[in-house]
């Protein structure tokens, strides 16, 4: 070996202590676990300067830079990565996934192969390059590479559970379904397992929200003084369309869209008091502490987007704040992205979320969230009625022009048609609809559950038990499907 190899798989040739190095290390996990991205890589630069482009430290840097939606500087800390450690995987894959957020779909797939080659028996990097294929063929060497990693992995593997969705999509693409399904049912459960998740914490939540911000809240001025700033804030289900959403706003001149960055749940839980008495506290906040935390929100939004007449924040669960940004930040406006509940189910069902959605990997749970998001979204819409726009994500497939005219009349802005060529935008994408945004509107994603119809009868049920009615077979042209 070379000493500039020997040099670099070292960590660029420094001495490193090894309970230091993990100390270091889990320092900053924390950091990311407590979603403080900011001092997370206070952390890691801290640890670089001491250990040298240690392959873990780095991971966890672009880890932080991508959370701060900060692509460009992952995307340099990557490189350098991959140059102090050129026959490491996990550096390809890292650098991999943020180009695929990018939109540089085969600058991506290059470096995910390439992990692969360096290690056959890479779990991350092979789902990722199989969730940017499309597959024609049951055969396809990527599809017999992940049965038989499946094969090889003990059956609590952690790692099964990207192989089972990857797999899962491929089989789903030649029409594969059974075999498809019962992937994607042994990924989610899996996946389940491994989580602590408290259903009835969110139900509890939404119930406060609607007690303290009723419409008597809602008649209330907003607060004397407050900031004029006027983003828009993209919420819902994931799997919803909520990324489209973005995208076409985005695309228009004056807009930019900052992803899914939770600075509102950021400031808001500077106020220090417990996760249970929040709702009853941001009611009871005083005009200049409202004052004070619209302008902290406003602040953090700006930061990342400097130079846009608006912003749009697309952090799904901001839906809960509605109330309070309205007198915060009364110009703050809010878009609720809905779609049919088995498709939108279904689309859940059948994805590996980046970022940690608790209640997405079990049927229940996912009818449950969605029927509480709806009936969230509803109020607002009943007691402060022009702060919230509902838009059905059928109705952006029937009518692209229509329905993104009225969301930017919503926004405050004049019609562009840029709006409309969504799909040649170039800007970061980093959530599960990546790969789609980058593609014109299609149809074919509309009934999308419907070969899977036999095998999601427990899913309708669950839709139905929470009060969600389930369009039922045949009837979508029928007066009992009308939407």
């Amino acid at each position: 070996m070379s000493k500039n190899n020997a040099r670099n798989k070292s960590g660029q040739g420094r001495p490193r202590s090894t309970s230091k190095l993990e100390a270091d290390l889990q320092a900053a996990h924390e950091k990311l676990q407590a979603g403080q991205p900011e001092k997370a890589e206070g952390l890691l630069r801290k640890a670089i300067s001491t250990h040298g482009r240690e392959p873990r430290l780095m991971a966890n840097l672009v880890a932080s830079l991508q959370r701060m939606g900060r692509l460009e500087d992952a995307e340099r800390a990557a490189r350098a990565s991959v140059a102090a450690n050129p026959e490491h995987p996990a550096t390809a894959n890292n650098l991999g996934t943020v180009l695929k957020f990018q939109g540089r779909l085969d600058e991506a797939a290059t470096e995910f192969r390439r992990a692969t080659e360096l290690d056959p028996n890479s779990v991350e990097a092979l789902r990722h390059l199989m969730g940017l294929k499309t597959y024609e063929d049951p055969a396809d060497p990527d599809l017999v590479a992940a049965e038989a990693m499946l094969d090889r992995l003990p059956p609590g593997d952690q790692g099964r559970v990207g192989l089972y969705f990857a797999l899962g999509r491929g089989l789903d693409e030649v029409n594969e379904h059974a075999r498809a399904f019962s992937c994607f049912e042994r990924g989610n459960r899996l996946r389940r397992s491994l989580m602590k998740y408290q259903p009835r914490e969110l139900e509890l939540i939404v119930e406060e929200t609607i007690r303290h911000f009723d419409a008597e809240q809602a008649a209330l001025a907003p607060a004397a003084g407050a900031s004029t700033e006027r983003p828009v804030l993209v919420c819902g289900m994931p799997r919803s369309g909520s990324t489209l959403v973005e995208q076409i706003l985005s695309s228009h001149p004056s807009v930019e869209g900052v992803g899914e960055v939770p600075a509102l749940p950021r400031v808001i839980g500077q106020l220090n008091a417990p996760a249970r008495e929040r709702v009853a506290a941001t009611a009871g906040l005083g005009e200049a502490d409202l004052v004070d935390l619209g302008e902290r929100y406003a602040a953090e939004l700006r930061g990342m987007a400097p130079n846009a007449e608006v912003i749009v924040d697309k952090f799904l669960t901001n839906f809960l704040q509605v109330g309070l940004l309205r007198r915060a930040l009364p110009g703050a406006r809010f878009i609720h992205v809905r779609r049919a509940p088995m498709d939108n189910g279904f689309g859940i069902f059948r994805t590996l979320f980046t970022s940690t959605i608790p209640y997405a990997y079990d049927i229940k749970e996912i009818a449950s969230t969605y029927a509480l998001t709806h009936r969230l979204c509803d109020h607002w819409e009943s007691v402060t009625p022009g702060t919230i726009l509902q838009v059905d994500y059928e109705d952006l497939v029937e009518d692209l022009e229509g329905t993104a005219r009225r969301m930017v009349e919503f926004a405050g802005l004049p019609w562009d048609d840029a709006c409309l060529a969504f799909h040649e935008t170039e800007r970061a994408v980093q959530t599960a609809s990546a790969t789609q945004v980058r593609q014109p509107i299609y149809a074919s994603s509309v009934d999308r559950w419907r070969p899977y119809e036999a095998h999601l009868k427990p899913m309708a049920r669950a839709f139905e038990a929470a009060g969600v009615p389930v369009e039922k077979a045949g009837t979508r042209d029928g007066k009992e499907g009308e939407r």
